[in-house]
């Protein structure tokens, strides 16, 4: 009979322990994916404070650019991406929720039978409480090792039932906390119903205001033509100056030996080329707080229905904000281009350029280190808007940076 008692504390005891490891298993995971949506959605809001900043910027203008448009789209679908994290929250909650529930029924349930057990040991030692009979019941003993036993039996008895005593206490006190959290839980999720409501009315705000800029884009097309056309002719004698720059550079720094043969570069060369290399996925954006306007490519706007070739990105920021090195390197040439600058950067056989800057503060040949400041973004007087435009070149082959930068 003992061994069937001892035999089924034993299960109660992995029952209950093999419960606690699941539900603690489920609420780990369930805290990750509860702090990545966190993160995703801080991240979201912060990006939609730096769109909107910006588009009130440009707002005064009477006149409407395609920058600007592309800001709108770009605020529309980050208000989509917020309004699908705020869902996916929610479905969280309601999972958490409905676990919870269950946790508090299976307590309940455990409180239930802890209590019965510990009722039946009380009954247990009503019936045994004179200390007569305990001393009765080891000196029934056959020998001196089961009386030894017995008395330890009875000391180990005593205290598995403060022990079951402890355990009550402790669910109840569990049972508290989680009926604590499951208000907190719908305390939680009813603020993010009412933010994912905010954020629809918001949509639909933006997406009205997108509509009408197009519409008054689509009125002045020929106005923007020649705004692109511009943009192209200065982008066009822009790259043609990197290419020329670039091909001087590797043939200045190309080394041969007397019979013509390529040398390898030099190991300094070689280790930040690999440096440069490794942290593709990973460099530091050329500006502190910006929105990406224009993307990398030829393309045509889906929209207005105009080519767009661009041979890097166009970040739109704040005025008077600075651009800054996404590695280290050393400065090949500021060029001087009719309405601005800009700065071509080394990296071994990697090259960036930094263009539409108003103020340069590095000169050529000096050597700069990841993030430092290279000048001040130029702010266009006609639209308010202060753009740098980012190219990444393999020597002279243009690369995505979308590719290269942290993606954010």
């Amino acid at each position: 009979m003992r061994f069937a008692f001892n035999f089924g504390i034993i299960v109660i005891g992995l029952l209950i322990f093999g419960l606690t490891c699941s539900n603690t298993g489920y609420s780990q995971n369930n805290s990750k994916d509860k702090k990545a949506l966190e993160q995703q959605r801080k991240g979201l809001e912060k990006q939609i404070g730096v769109t909107k900043k910006l588009i009130d910027q440009t707002s005064t203008k009477k006149s409407k650019t395609i920058n600007q448009l592309s800001l709108l789209q770009k605020q529309v679908n980050e208000r989509k991406q917020l309004i699908q994290v705020y869902g996916s929250e929610l479905q969280q909650i309601e999972q958490q929720m409905v676990q919870t529930r269950q946790q508090i029924a299976d307590e309940q349930a455990k409180m239930k039978l802890l209590k019965k057990e510990y009722s039946d040991l009380i009954y247990q030692s009503y019936k045994a409480r004179s200390h007569t009979d305990q001393w009765m019941f080891i000196f029934a003993s056959e020998d001196f090792y089961q009386a030894m036993r017995r008395v330890q039996y009875l000391k180990e008895y005593n205290m598995y039932r403060r022990k079951k005593a402890d355990e009550i206490a402790k669910l109840q006190l569990s049972l508290q906390d989680q009926m604590l959290q499951l208000e907190n839980q719908k305390a939680q999720r009813l603020g993010l119903m009412t933010q994912k409501e905010a954020e629809a009315k918001k949509l639909e705000r933006d997406s009205e205001q997108t509509r009408k800029t197009i519409s008054q884009l689509q009125g002045q097309e020929k106005e923007l033509r020649g705004q692109l056309k511009q943009q192209q002719q200065e982008y066009s004698k822009l790259n043609r100056e990197i290419q020329r720059l670039i091909e001087a550079e590797v043939k200045k720094t190309t080394k041969k030996n007397e019979s013509g043969k390529t040398l390898p570069a030099s190991p300094a060369e070689m280790q930040l080329n690999k440096d440069f290399t490794s942290n593709k996925g990973r460099l530091p954006w050329p500006v502190k707080s910006a929105t990406i306007v224009s993307e990398f490519g030829l393309r045509n706007h889906p929209e207005l229905h105009l080519m767009i070739d661009n041979k890097g990105i166009d970040f739109q920021t704040e005025k008077g904000a600075q651009a800054l090195a996404v590695f280290e390197g050393t400065v090949v040439k500021v060029i001087q281009l009719p309405r601005y600058k800009a700065v071509l950067v080394r990296h071994g056989n990697y090259y960036t350029v930094y263009d539409r800057l108003s103020q340069v503060f590095v000169t050529t040949d000096q050597k700069i280190n990841t993030r430092q400041a290279i000048g001040v973004i130029w702010t266009d007087p006609d639209t308010d808007e202060t753009i740098l435009h980012f190219e990444l070149r393999n020597q002279v082959e243009p690369q995505n940076p979308q590719g290269w930068i942290l993606r954010r």
